[in-house]
């Protein structure tokens, strides 16, 4: 049998839950079965990658019609099977230039919507500008042959917004290697407990009300440590945020670093986000046996069921956070049946063997 040829499309290599998921594609499917090539913009494309150099996060008209140009001759040239777009930028363009090209199959693969309220994605526009990008998204999703949504939840908000009928969408949860992630317990930081957070340092994944947390959190367990490993633009402004509260040596700013490496440090893990599609270094903290706190936004509750495999809290709410890591710090008994059978949970519906053989039959099926 003839190996398929399919064309990754993403915005931007970075690290963060679409990157991911396209690496572990490219990685991971088998190569007799899959020919695979990556195509993205400039920011931090790897090499042997077709870079589409207008191909950016930030909407800019004249940018995006010529990555729209510049896509369609690729596909054009390269006469790919199947096309993959990721992410809404990516997607949007990706599968109209696909259409465009007459590529016999694509797929749509947002990642999560970007019209929840509230979820301050940067980039985002809001008002007219967003309805209008909400248009230019169902045009663009009427070219796509499959759009794939992280959960049911997330499918049935989409359908929703009228972004395309039901029938269109099919749900493919995001898979992590688990194995990769159970290794035993480190001690990195002092603090009891350690409290950790893993994320790109940008509004929406709400770290500020994480920080905001801490001297409650100080009162009844004075040693308490928080530790945030990530980068991005805010971390300055976190880093203040976190002195005038008089948080000098209770918060560990660590860098980037593979969650892998420091989860087994963690007593505690929390995701404070204001937006999350599904969470993949909450899956990643499951996996690891730790003790999971989450806003309950976006694709979390498919996630983390409340009092089951962590505990969820209202977002923007310091108080609800500082409360939930007290808790889970003084109830030894609590945090082991829920790591336990958060560790089950992922195995059982977030492996990544299933993520990859689901989008192998959808290419198949697409194809056929």
């Amino acid at each position: 049998m003839t190996a398929l040829r399919i064309a990754q499309v993403i915005t931007r290599c970075v690290r963060g839950g679409a990157w991911q998921v396209v690496r572990c594609l490219l990685d991971r499917l088998p190569r007799e079965d899959f020919e695979q090539r990556l195509v993205c913009g400039p920011e931090s494309a790897p090499e042997g990658a077709l870079v589409v150099p207008e191909l950016l996060r930030e909407i800019r008209p004249r940018q995006d019609a010529a990555a729209l140009v510049r896509l369609t001759r690729i596909f054009a040239k390269e006469r790919p099977d199947v096309v993959h777009a990721h992410t809404y930028k990516a997607g949007v363009i990706a599968s109209m230039a696909g259409r465009i090209a007459g590529v016999p199959a694509l797929v749509f693969t947002p990642h999560g919507h970007i019209f929840s309220r509230g979820s301050n994605i940067p980039g985002v526009p809001e008002g007219l500008k967003l309805e209008f990008l909400r248009w230019i998204t169902r045009a663009a999703q009427g070219c796509a042959d499959r759009i794939t949504a992280l959960s049911e939840p997330d499918l049935e908000q989409q359908v929703a917004l009228r972004l395309s009928p039901a029938s269109k969408y099919l749900v493919v949860r995001n898979g992590i290697d688990a194995d990769r992630f159970a290794r035993p317990r480190v001690r990195l930081f002092d603090g009891d407990p350690v409290i950790g957070a893993v994320g790109r340092f940008s509004a929406e994944k709400g770290h500020r009300y994480l920080i905001q947390a801490m001297p409650a959190v100080r009162r009844v367990l004075p040693r308490a440590h928080l530790v945030l490993v990530g980068y991005g633009d805010l971390e300055g402004e976190l880093r203040g945020r976190a002195a005038g509260l008089g948080l000098d040596g209770a918060v560990t700013f660590a860098g980037e670093r593979d969650s892998a490496d420091v989860l087994g440090s963690f007593d505690l893990f929390v995701q404070p986000s204001l937006y999350e599609s599904q969470g993949l270094a909450l899956l990643e903290a499951m996996a690891a046996g730790v003790p999971a706190i989450a806003s309950d936004v976006g694709g979390i509750g498919d996630v983390v069921r409340h009092e089951e495999t962590g505990l969820l809290v209202p977002p923007a709410q310091p108080e609800a956070l500082a409360e939930a890591i007290v808790r889970l710090a003084g109830a030894s008994d609590l945090a082991l049946r829920l790591t336990q059978e958060a560790a089950r949970r992922v195995r059982e519906r977030f492996s990544v063997e299933t993520m990859l053989d689901a989008y192998a039959r959808l290419y198949r099926e697409l194809v056929r």
